[in-house]
C-alpha cells in the first residue's frame, strides 16, 4: 500500500480545506493510504515512510508561511528520502499565493521530487472549483505513488 503524507499550515482554514480536498482526491484511489499533518508535526521518519507527497501553505507576502519553512529547514538533511517520489503543491492566499508556490517549488526542487503538476494557487477562501481541482490532484499524486 502506498502512503501518501499532506502537509500544511493554515491560520485562517482556508489551506486546511486544501489539505483535505487533496486527501479526498487521494481516497478515489484504491491501494493508498493517506496522512494529514500540520507542517510543524511532521518528523524525519514521516518524511522517509511516505512515498508521495502534497505541501500546501498560505502566502505571506509572497512567501510560504514559517511553519512549512521550518518543516523543510528540519528535513533538510533527511531530503535523499523524497528524492524521486512524487510532490505537488498547493497555496492560498490574498493576491500573493502564486509566487508563494513558487518559492515553494524552488526549495522543495532542492529535494529532487518526482513533480505532479500543476500545483494549486488559491484566492481567498476555496470555491467549489478549487475543492474539485484539490480532489483532481490528490488522485493524479496517488496514482503517481502506485505507478513509481
Amino acid at each position: 500500500m502506498a502512503r501518501i503524507l499532506i502537509v500544511y499550515d493554515s491560520r485562517t482554514g482556508n489551506t486546511e480545506k486544501l489539505a483535505y480536498a487533496v486527501a479526498n482526491g487521494v481516497r478515489r484511489v484504491s491501494g493508498v493510504e493517506v496522512i494529514l499533518k500540520k507542517a510543524r508535526d511532521v518528523t524525519p521518519e514521516d518524511v522517509a515512510g511516505a512515498d508521495a507527497y502534497a505541501f500546501g501553505s498560505p502566502s505571506h507576502f509572497g512567501i510560504m508561511s514559517g511553519e512549512i519553512l521550518t518543516m523543510f529547514t528540519n528535513i533538510y538533511p533527511h531530503r535523499h528520502t523524497l528524492a524521486g517520489k512524487p510532490a505537488c503543491i498547493f497555496t492560498t492566499g490574498a493576491g500573493s499565493q502564486v509566487i508563494a508556490l513558487e518559492n515553494i517549488e524552488r526549495i522543495l526542487g532542492t529535494f529532487n521530487p518526482k513533480w505532479i503538476k500543476p500545483g494549486i494557487a488559491v484566492e481567498g477562501a476555496p470555491k467549489e472549483k478549487d475543492i474539485e481541482q484539490a480532489e483532481e490532484l490528490g488522485e493524479k499524486l496517488a496514482k503517481a505513488a502506485l505507478s513509481k
